[in-house]
């Protein structure tokens, strides 16, 4: 009797090790339009802000963490259209600013998605990556992860500043160390810029925030076009393993 119930216990344990590998299951999009007229005649120009992010199943488990922090994220966007609305109303130029998004990585420990931002300001566009990242483990409601959390040298509820700062740094440090190595390095043969340096690096890219998890879990950290080489070298990615960097710590 006693085998059989310690059969029927590890039946058990290995189907809920089964269910929490399964990746989140997405529900319909939080997607939404708002049109800002400048004035009541159309040639005067308007104000378009669309968006789409993504929405988990209610019913997974997870769910709140990631859909508290779009929901959240919509309010603050929706709040601050009338703002951005007015400040372009003055050059009767007309703006059109789409979010959208791509899951990177959705496995049992990470999800993280790569948000875009087109921005059209009449002939002139602009692209705006951010990423957000969402620890299934040790996540909090409506708040991503930083690199120092996904490597595990901050708690995520850690609110010590100093502390803060000091882990903060010493990832970033190592981090732009690698990707000035790949920089000079150069293995995909870029124009970079001949002045970059790590100090000039330093101060244009924080790979704290810049970066999305690809779907084995690694960051890939990305780098705004302009900085180290032209713009129509569009968007560069650094991809680095999590274990190269904790090697490094």
């Amino acid at each position: 009797m006693k085998r059989l119930i310690a059969f029927f216990l590890i039946i058990i344990h290995l189907v809920s090790l089964s269910a929490c590998a399964e990746p989140l299951r997405l529900a319909d999009d939080y997607q939404g339009k708002i049109v800002i007229p400048y004035d009541t005649d159309p040639s005067s120009g308007s104000f378009v802000f669309s968006y789409r992010y993504p929405c988990i199943d209610p019913s997974e488990e997870d769910a709140s963490i990631v859909n508290s922090f779009y929901l959240e994220q919509i309010d603050m966007d929706e709040s601050n259209m009338q703002f951005f609305a007015d400040g372009y109303a003055e050059t009767g130029e007309s703006v059109s600013k789409e979010v959208h998004y791509q899951i990177t990585c959705n496995n049992d420990d990470y999800f993280s998605v790569l948000i875009i931002q087109d921005l059209a300001v009449s002939d002139h566009k602009r692209t705006i990556w951010s990423g957000n990242t969402f620890s299934r483990n040790n996540g909090e409601i409506g708040s991503a992860f930083d690199l120092p959390r996904i490597l595990g040298i901050l708690d995520s509820q850690e609110l010590d500043d100093d502390r803060i700062e000091y882990q903060s740094e010493k990832a970033e440090d190592i981090v732009l160390e690698m990707m000035m190595d790949r920089i000079f390095e150069n293995p995909d043969n870029i124009p970079y810029f001949p002045d970059v340096t790590y100090l000039y690096l330093k101060s244009y890219v924080s790979p704290k925030e810049d970066f999305y998890l690809d779907e084995s879990g690694n960051p890939v950290f990305f780098i705004v076009p302009g900085v180290v080489a032209d713009e129509s070298e569009g968007y560069l990615e650094y991809p680095i393993l999590l274990e190269d960097i904790m090697d490094e710590l």
